[in-house]
This record gives structure tokens, C-alpha cells and sequence, in this order.
């Protein structure tokens, strides 16, 4: 089967770099249709049953709880199921696959810090003190105007004076002063770095992650 070879070749980081986004895969039922193809899979793998009605309402809350996150995501999430990585499947039932849920993204989350870690520190070691390009320190007196205008005053300022001086500055201060930025700077910032600094874009990532993880748990 097709789903064989596809979770086979998933890893949670490879789905980070690059699996689209659910919301961006068109049509909810054309998604729910996959989700259900999963959940059917995974079913006759543990050998386990759910009514039909069961599984199309599963896969719309599954397709509402990772609408932000990937198809692929689901996939490794009843991968881990069978596995056991979320202990012993004794039963399946929608409460069931839900606490399963909560258990991947904190797993994700943790993947995605350490990628980021690597990342970071792959970054010291290659870099030497490089100063910013004028086209940074315009990108960067931008943000810092458009952050400290008095029409925003909900949006707390913050120096970039230790970020002008190197780009190592810049990395290393941005999971603090991305915390104080409001959600659409914040996804503003993830855009403008998405093809431009990698580095930058992940840890803006991360900080996107947790303010998500702190909504689910409200």
C-alpha cells in the first residue's frame, strides 16, 4: 500500500522543512477524504474497528486540530500510535486519538527546538563576525519604527543595537525580542525571513509553535 512507503519515509523534522500545510491543500473534504484513508489504514493494521460515522467525525477533528500543521504530521501520528509511543492501544475512540494529539505536538515541538539548536550552533561554527549588509540594517530600523509607533503602543519596543553589530547578535537575541513582537509582526517577520535567513525563519517558526501550543491549552 501506497501509506507504507509514504510514512516509511517520514520523519517529524523532514515535515517541519517541508510538508504543506493542511490549510493550504485545498478543499476541507478532499482533506478530510485523506484523513479518513489514514485512519482506515491504521484501523486494519491494530486491527481495531470504529463505526463509520466515528471515523468521518475523527478526521474532521483531526482535521481541525492540524489545519495549521501537515497531512504528513497525521500519518506519523498513528505511526507512533501503533508503535506504541504513546503507550498501549487498548481502545480507539475519538477522546483516545485526541489525547494522542496533544502527546505528538509536544513531540514536535521538542523536534523542532532541537532542530533549531543545531542549527544554531552549526551557525557559530561556520560564522565569523560578520557585519550586517545595509539592506539588513534597513530591515532591521524598519521593525524597530514600526514596532515603537504610538499607533501600536500594545507592541512593547526593544533595542536591536547588539543585532546591528553582527548577524550572531541578531540570532541570538531573536527568541527573546521575537516574544514581544504582536502575532502579525510576528507573521510578518516569518515571511519576509522565509527565503532569506533560514536561521532566522526557524526560530521565528518556534516562537509562531509556542504561542499556538499556549492557545490549545487555554
Amino acid at each position: 500500500m501506497q501509506l507504507v512507503k509514504i510514512e516509511n519515509a517520514l520523519s517529524v523534522p523532514e515535515v517541519i522543512k517541508s510538508s504543506p500545510l493542511i490549510c493550504t491543500e485545498g478543499k476541507k473534504n478532499d482533506v478530510v477524504k485523506q484523513i479518513i484513508r489514514i485512519i482506515e489504514y491504521f484501523l486494519k493494521i491494530v486491527g481495531k474497528e470504529m463505526e463509520v460515522f466515528q471515523i468521518q467525525i475523527l478526521a474532521g477533528d483531526l482535521y481541525d486540530r492540524f489545519k495549521t500543521d501537515t497531512v504528513d504530521d497525521i500519518i506519523i501520528l498513528f505511526k507512533m500510535a501503533r508503535k506504541g509511543e504513546f503507550g498501549k492501544v487498548y481502545k480507539i475512540d475519538n477522546f483516545e486519538v485526541m489525547r494522542w494529539v496533544d502527546e505528538y505536538f509536544l513531540h514536535k515541538s521538542a523536534e523542532r527546538e532541537k532542530m533549531i539548536e543545531k542549527k544554531k550552533n552549526s551557525f557559530k561554527k561556520q560564522s565569523v563576525e560578520t557585519a550586517m549588509s545595509d539592506e539588513a540594517y534597513a530591515k532591521f530600523t524598519e521593525l524597530q519604527k514600526r514596532i515603537s509607533d504610538p499607533i501600536k503602543k500594545r507592541a512593547e519596543t526593544f533595542s536591536i543595537s547588539k543585532a546591528l553589530k553582527s548577524m550572531d547578535g541578531y540570532l541570538e537575541d531573536l527568541d527573546k525580542t521575537s516574544q514581544k513582537l504582536s502575532d502579525n509582526d510576528l507573521k510578518f517577520e516569518i515571511l519576509k525571513t522565509q527565503n532569506t535567513n533560514q536561521q532566522a525563519w526557524e526560530i521565528l517558526m518556534l516562537e509562531q509553535e509556542r504561542r499556538k501550543q499556549l492557545k490549545k491549552k487555554k
